[in-house]
């Protein structure tokens, strides 16, 4: 008999929650063992059941699902991420799959699509709902220039990219050294180095630029 898929759920929508889990729980072959309604809870809960995944949304108080994401791989290698969420920009596409999801399902999307993406993360692969997929090809196949105009665009590093949309969220600086495990001198300096680089100050000024490069969106962190 095979061995059960093992899940730890998180999204702050808690009717959404339940029924996915009621959803799931249906499906032979897959265990729920946990849920978690923001990204720091999903930590914890992945760091306590050890799950072969953690299916989760990326807008998530505390902790979001990209920067869960992100702890949860590089803490956990033996579990994978799968984001459902209702957002396909490429901004957010980037970050996941930098973060080290495995999986990018839309909400909207069929619940064979769900099973699907478990199902061959599970089995070591990636798997990209269509409009995700459609828009990473695209990005692939647009050539060395658009890339290389937008590197000359984007002076900030990964790590003071991590540090802006957490600002950009409203943490503190002493909250963005906790989320990322650094001191808060590490943070000063980060936001010291991104407000020379960009030439923005203050947190409504990180806040537009943060969203103008697309780190997150205004309509779902207002």
């Amino acid at each position: 008999m095979r061995e059960k898929i093992r899940i730890v759920l998180a999204d702050d929508h808690r009717i959404f929650r339940k029924g996915l889990r009621s959803l799931l729980s249906e499906k032979e072959g897959i265990e729920v063992l946990a849920e978690a309604d923001d990204g720091d809870e999903a930590l914890k809960m992945a760091r306590k059941y050890r799950p072969g995944i953690v299916i989760m949304d990326i807008g998530m108080p505390k902790m979001d699902g990209i920067e869960a994401a992100r702890q949860i791989r590089e803490r956990l290698p033996g579990t994978e991420v799968i984001i459902l969420s209702m957002h396909a920009k490429k901004a957010y596409i980037d970050e996941v799959l930098k973060a080290g999801a495995k999986g990018y399902v839309l909400k909207d999307s069929d619940e064979e699509n769900l099973i699907a993406a478990i199902n061959t993360v599970h089995n070591g692969g990636y798997y990209l709902d269509s409009p995700i997929a459609d828009q990473v090809l695209s990005d692939y196949f647009g050539g060395k220039r658009k890339r290389e105009l937008k590197e000359q665009s984007d002076p900030l590093s990964e790590r003071e990219k991590e540090v802006l949309r957490l600002l950009a969220q409203g943490h503190s600086n002493q909250e963005v050294a906790d989320i990322l495990c650094i001191s808060r001198k590490t943070v000063e300096n980060h936001r010291a180095h991104i407000v020379r680089k960009t030439g923005v100050q203050g947190q409504v000024g990180l806040t537009k630029y943060a969203a103008r490069i697309g780190l997150i969106d205004l309509d779902l962190w207002n």
